[in-house]
């Protein structure tokens, strides 16, 4: 049980500075959150084995250690530092895997053994850990027999990109003694097919200086490193005869790079340095290497490649939008956010190169609708790219939506108490219904009853979730829902109405300070108890309360479509019919023609997406600007409608139209859509409807 240099640095410093919170913590270190988590259970591991009590990490306290254990733990870090470095199991597997491929022949169980100084049954446990991981990540077969010892077998281009992860996540995480070792291996190697080592790296490092001259780009530290060692491993695989072979999807996508001729420059410079053969897969490879490797410059340029990229982007975000009914107002920036990881990305996807996300978990955790949604709206650029994005790429790509929905007031965190005597798991069961609910980011705490009542409402709550009855008074004017651990359908509809309209509460307070305000002028002597009479008549009509639960309006479809339902008998096509299906709204002001164009020119340029079944279309785009609610039109068709070159099979006979507004105060016109939507008897008569007044006749019931 070991600890790097790191991990021994965040020991120091919480034990210096109890309570930090992690984010003040990761940037006291200059580290990033993801070493931390990389580096808790190794930490904890270590900790625990030393008998003492594991790392403290609570959002409201920060961390800490325990206060009787600080100065023995100290103690024990400083007899460390005298110690020589031992690999961790992790830092094992990864010392075998590289000595195992770089070997021209199999390795027994001694020499395995004798190459990270352990047991035998160490050894094995090692190798036995190894060979899932290389099978189900990389497509690599790890094979042993009793005459010739273990040997990898499979794809030359899957052992380099193995390697690759292996030596990107060491550069990331592991103690300088473990690149040392890597070092040695690839040295030991090269001076056996009678190349000089020091040559072979100064070579290289001068190549990578003129690939940065060429691309006029500006490695870091790490990805040099990486480079480096990277291309002395491809060297010594091209030495002992091992080429890198590509399918012709891949050729052609690194033939497209920008870094394919400095890839050639350099291979041609290394060649005729080292006196090694000139072979074309080693250019392709080397192509891979520069496109995979982050850049300090990684924004839009004007050449084809970043044009397609950013075209696809837009694309991915429209679709995100169309998908989730909520709008960003800076799409330039959230586009160049997600390019530099998206570039990246695809080249990853189709050379299927692991990018770990250590926060994989913990992301579709807490955003699972939001990464449902992104799982849908990247199928464009997956078709366009003919690759399959995996849940750690995806997760990137949700965390940079979660964190520009955070971005906006309305759409921002939104605090969430969670009052149960339930145990852990039926909580968990709650709070993921609660996650499902919204693609906005939720803050969601767990209380028992005993310090729900103990202590005051955390500011800025926004719902507080109990399963148990709990003080009015103690609730003051927060929203309050009583549920049970599954959430029946009209709670699933109350909780979203709440959470996806903000300015509800804003608009309650301000209703109750303005009538407080207006009877205090006559009777200032009675402001407490105006104040207490008019909140509690107020919040009564305006929630309906009963019995703590909150109940919103009782809206029906209807009520929202007052003078925008339309039935045609004609045969139309389909832009003839949106633009007929906007009409009203245009007539009364609330939309300008531009609204049906740009939905229009939206379907033309992404395919038909925005519909909730084959026979019903909703259509919606940004919100207009001024817009001050939101708005519904509709119109029944007798003739269905057909979509020329469209991938889905759907034809219409009734066209939805949506004005939304960004302060989401539309999902409530969206609820009442929903029940007409899921009303298979109800939609049938509406399908069969045919005249105006048969259209009403089923909407008024």
């Amino acid at each position: 049980m070991q600890l790097d240099h790191l991990a021994v640095d965040i020991i120091k410093k919480v034990a210096a500075e109890p309570g930090l919170p992690l984010k003040t913590l990761c940037e006291k270190l200059y580290l990033p959150q993801r070493n931390f988590y990389y580096r808790r259970k190794k930490i904890n591991d270590w900790l625990v084995h030393e008998g003492f009590s594991p790392l403290l990490a609570d959002v409201h306290h920060g961390l800490r250690l325990d206060e009787n254990e600080v100065g023995t733990i100290l103690n024990h870090l400083t007899l460390l530092d005298k110690q020589s470095y031992k690999l961790c199991s992790e830092e094992r597997r990864d010392h075998l895997l590289l000595n195992l491929v770089c070997s021209p022949v199999p390795l027994f169980t001694q020499q395995l053994s004798e190459i990270n100084n352990v047991s035998r049954n160490t050894t094995l446990d090692d190798l036995n850990t190894l060979k899932p991981v290389l099978q189900k990540q990389h497509d690599l077969l790890l094979q042993v027999s009793k005459k010739e010892g273990y040997h990898v077998t499979g794809g030359q281009l899957e052992r380099r990109l193995c390697i690759h992860q292996m030596l990107q996540r060491s550069l990331k995480y592991a103690h300088a003694q473990v690149e040392a070792r890597v070092q040695l291996v690839l040295r030991k190697h090269l001076t056996e097919h009678r190349l000089c080592a020091s040559e072979v790296r100064n070579a290289i490092i001068f190549s990578i200086g003129l690939a940065e001259g060429q691309l006029d780009c500006v490695f870091s530290d790490k990805d040099k490193r990486l480079l480096v060692y990277m291309m002395m491993f491809s060297l010594l695989e091209t030495v002992k005869g091992n080429y890198a072979e590509f399918t012709p999807a891949q050729i052609n996508a690194l033939r497209s790079q920008p870094e394919c001729l400095t890839a050639a420059s350099i291979h041609s410079h290394l060649s005729e340095q080292l006196d090694v053969g000139d072979i074309a897969s080693n250019t392709l490879f080397l192509t891979l290497l520069l496109s995979i490797s982050k850049k300090i410059a990684s924004s839009p340029t004007g050449d084809a490649n970043d044009r397609r990229l950013t075209l696809c982007i837009r694309q991915l975000v429209e679709q995100f939008q169309s998908l989730s009914g909520v709008y960003f107002s800076d799409v330039s920036s959230l586009v160049v956010r997600l390019f530099s990881h998206l570039g990246p990305a695809i080249h990853r996807c189709l050379f299927n190169i692991k990018s770990e996300n250590v926060l994989r978990e913990d992301v579709i955790q807490s955003y699972p609708l939001i990464f449902q949604l992104c799982r849908q709206a990247i199928q464009g650029m997956e078709t366009e790219y003919q690759v399959v994005f995996n849940d750690d790429e995806l997760s990137y790509i949700t965390i940079s939506f979660a964190a520009w929905l955070d971005i906006k007031p309305e759409t921002g965190e939104q605090i969430v108490l969670l009052v149960t005597e339930g145990g852990m798991s039926s909580t968990a069961i709650l709070e993921n219904q609660l996650r499902n609910l919204t693609v906005l980011p939720l803050s969601i705490r767990h209380l028992s009853y005993s310090k729900f009542m103990a202590q005051p409402l955390p500011v800025g709550t926004r719902l507080v979730v109990s399963s148990i009855v709990l003080s009015r008074e103690k609730l003051a004017d927060v929203y309050h829902i009583l549920a049970q651990h599954m959430l029946s359908a009209n709670e699933r509809i109350q909780l979203r109405n709440i959470l996806e309209n903000k300015h509800d509460n804003v608009r309650e307070r301000e209703l109750v300070n303005t009538l407080v305000a207006a009877a205090t002028s006559h009777a200032p002597q009675m402001k407490q108890e105006f104040q207490e009479a008019i909140s509690e008549i107020v919040h009564r009509y305006l929630h309906q309360t009963r019995g703590g639960e909150v109940h919103p309006e009782n809206k029906q479809l209807a009520d929202y479509l007052h003078g925008r339902v339309q039935f045609s008998a004609k045969q139309m096509e389909w832009r003839e019919a949106i633009k007929k299906a906007t009409k009203p709204l245009v007539d009364q002001g609330v939309i300008s023609i531009y609204f049906a164009e740009s939905i229009i020119a939206n379907i033309e340029k992404s395919d038909l997406t925005m519909y909730l079944s084959p026979d019903v279309l909703l259509l919606h785009d940004a919100p207009p600007q001024g817009i001050a609610a939101p708005a519904l039109s509709l119109l029944k068709l007798k003739y269905p409608l057909h979509f020329e070159g469209c991938t889905n099979q759907i034809t219409p006979r009734l066209i939805i139209i949506l004005v939304p507004c960004a302060d989401l105060s539309h999902i409530p016109l969206l609820s009442a859509l929903n029940d007409l939507i899921s009303d298979e008897n109800m939609l049938n008569k509406m399908l069969k409807a045919s005249s105006l007044q048969e259209v009403l006749d089923v909407l008024s019931k």
